[in-house]
Formats: C-alpha cells, sequence, structure tokens
C-alpha cells in the first residue's frame, strides 16, 4: 500500500512539472531592442525570420525612431532570401484575415538599400492593428504572383508592444 502511495505522489508531481512547462510557458519572442543613435534619437525594432505561402525565408524587422520623445518613423523592413526581387514603388496590402487594414507605401526609394528588401511606412498601419490576430502582408514579387507573408500572432503581439515602447 504505501509503495502504491509513493508512486502515485510521483506521478501527480511529474505530471504536474510537465503541464507547467509545456502547458503554461507563453511562447518565446523575439526581444524589443533599443538602439541609440545620435545626439537623442533612440532605434527600437522587432526581429521576426518568416516564411511565405511559398517557403521562402524573409527577414521582418519592424523599427520606429523616437527623437525627444517624438516617433519620427515607423517602418517595416522586408529582406527577401535567397535572391529574392521585389517590384518597387509598389505599396504592400496588409489584412488581418478577411478585414483589409490598408496599404503601407513604398518608401524604398528613400534608401540605398539592395533590390531584395522592400521598405514601408507601417505608422498608419499598425495604428489600426486592434488584436493579436495574424497580419497577411500580400508581397509584390518581382516576375511571379504576389506572394503573402503570414505575421503569427506572438509577433503581432509584439509589434503592437513596440508601438507603445518608448
Amino acid at each position: 500500500m504505501n509503495n502504491h502511495i509513493f508512486w502515485r505522489k510521483t506521478l501527480t508531481i511529474i505530471s504536474l512539472c510537465l503541464y507547467l512547462t509545456l502547458a503554461v510557458s507563453p511562447p518565446a519572442l523575439a526581444s524589443i531592442h533599443k538602439y541609440p543613435e545620435a545626439g537623442d534619437r533612440v532605434m527600437f525594432r522587432s526581429v521576426q525570420s518568416l516564411r511565405d505561402t511559398d517557403e521562402k525565408a524573409w527577414q521582418v524587422v519592424l523599427y520606429k525612431r523616437v527623437k525627444s520623445g517624438v516617433v519620427n518613423s515607423f517602418n517595416l523592413r522586408l529582406v527577401g532570401f535567397p535572391g529574392t526581387q521585389l517590384e518597387h514603388p509598389v505599396p504592400l496590402n496588409v489584412a488581418a484575415g478577411s478585414r483589409a487594414i490598408g496599404i503601407a507605401n513604398d518608401i524604398w526609394s528613400e534608401s540605398d538599400l539592395p533590390i531584395n528588401v522592400g521598405e514601408y511606412d507601417f505608422k498608419s498601419i499598425i495604428t489600426q492593428v486592434e488584436s493579436n490576430q495574424p497580419l497577411r502582408l500580400n508581397l509584390p514579387v518581382k516576375g511571379e504572383k504576389k506572394a503573402a507573408l503570414l505575421v503569427p500572432p506572438f509577433a503581432v503581439r509584439e509589434w503592437r508592444l513596440l508601438l507603445e515602447t518608448n
């Protein structure tokens, strides 16, 4: 009888540990990083590595620049790998589920970035994101049909936190 109670307690403890480890742990987030720039200007950014619907890899960087507590820019940079080329200047259509959120203007021409990089003004988009629902970015890929990049809920949550970060 004592042996039975010992094993029952042991299994209960193991089960509880597994539950706490697997079920309660939040998903891993890439953290929001702060980078001091010239003077009193600071850049905050979130970086994700995602795959589009054609299984092509993308680095997705959402960043904002703040000067004296005022947000000067809030941009989304998409880097396609390997050898992906984006159409420029073509805006980026953003949706959450079946709801269109808006169009992010292509600001690539204002930079000296390579053709596999897209740079979009995302300030008007991020302010309209009201939940952590996945976002769909319709990418204007050169010479191909438009690819779609799905931004998962954990990344959307981080982007919304970035909006509030100062």
